[in-house]
């Protein structure tokens, strides 16, 4: 059994008792004035393929093997991660206690995956992984929103990744994540009968994060291609929370205010949100990202470029929506 088949199976066999005990557990979401759904609905279904994608890659063997170091880490602080993730969605946990967690694992991740990093550069990125995780969480506000989105970028990684060498794990590690989603979409694609939760969310974002410092190991212009691929979360979560703090409004205070939930307001469906979504992913951020390692011109433009639809639309949605 290979691991990407093991993510898949793992994760279906999961889900389908997850959505069974969920209710009895008291993991069920209810819907408020934030929410988008109409009717109660489990939550906390990340922990499947959480688990799913940990368990897989244990499979993994020889030189690219999970315990070679740096997937150890992607796997124990993401399971972390995902543990508390579930506890939240159940308990509530504090903001504080959280966000320390995040810093720690980040930090780990970090001090793992690049050796010999000054202290300043360190520093940075735990900082910019956390965000990740962060973002990732508050990008999961409509159905089928954020696994859409990583799969796109779980896609991309691995069709650009095969114009470079020593990239083996780097593929392993997108596959495997891909293969551990897709149960999931079935379940998250709107109308959503089941939701990841903060356990997906957050492991997720760490996950993803992870991709793109091994990426960046391997070579920079595949670091670059991750932020290009990741450029419509990195925008709209980075520019609502900059107006917000602008205006005085706390980063920890809940809102509706990103341009995804705008635009889903506005249209009364996630559906077409999330096929927008695959559209700019397919017709303008895999091109970009393609042009980035084409070697014309300075890889400085198409990370330029990429950002321009996101920019547009979150722009649209804060004048007219």
């Amino acid at each position: 059994m290979t691991p990407i088949f093991m993510a898949f199976l793992t994760s279906a066999v999961l889900l389908a008792c997850f959505c069974r005990w969920a209710p009895r557990l008291g993991l069920v979401d209810s819907p408020d004035a934030r929410r988008t759904h109409v009717a109660p609905t489990p939550v906390g279904g990340g922990i499947c393929f959480a688990l799913a994608t940990v368990t897989a890659l244990l499979w993994i063997e020889g030189g690219d093997s999970i315990y070679s170091g740096d997937f150890a880490v992607l796997q124990l602080g993401g399971l972390l991660l995902a543990v508390m993730g579930l506890l939240d969605d159940r308990f509530g946990l504090g903001t504080h206690l959280r966000l320390l967690v995040y810093l720690v694992v980040s930090w780990a991740l970090v001090y793992q995956t690049l050796d010999d990093i000054h202290w300043l550069y360190l520093a940075l990125l735990v900082l910019s992984v956390t965000w990740v995780i962060n973002l990732i969480n508050f990008m999961d506000g409509i159905d089928g929103f954020v696994v859409t989105h990583a799969l796109c970028v779980c896609v991309g990684m691995v069709c650009i990744a095969n114009f470079f060498s020593g990239t083996a794990a780097l593929v392993s590690a997108n596959l495997v994540l891909a293969a551990a989603l897709l149960p999931f979409l079935w379940l998250n694609w709107p109308p959503a009968k089941l939701f990841m939760g903060d356990s997906g969310s957050v492991f997720l974002g760490f996950y993803l994060a992870g991709i793109g410092l091994l990426a960046y190991r391997v070579e920079s212009g595949l670091a670059i291609v991750w932020i290009i691929l990741m450029m419509p979360f990195l925008i709209d979560a980075t520019v609502t929370l900059a107006f917000r703090l602008v205006r005085g409004i706390s980063p920890f205070k809940a809102h509706t205010e990103h341009a995804y939930q705008r635009f889903t307001r506005n249209i009364g469906s996630a559906l077409p949100v999330n096929l927008g979504l695959l559209a700019i992913h397919g017709i303008w951020q895999l091109p970009c990202a393609l042009w980035s390692i084409s070697g014309f011109y300075s890889p400085l433009f198409p990370v330029i470029f990429s950002a321009i639809p996101s920019l547009l639309l979150v722009a649209y949605c804060r004048r007219y929506s």
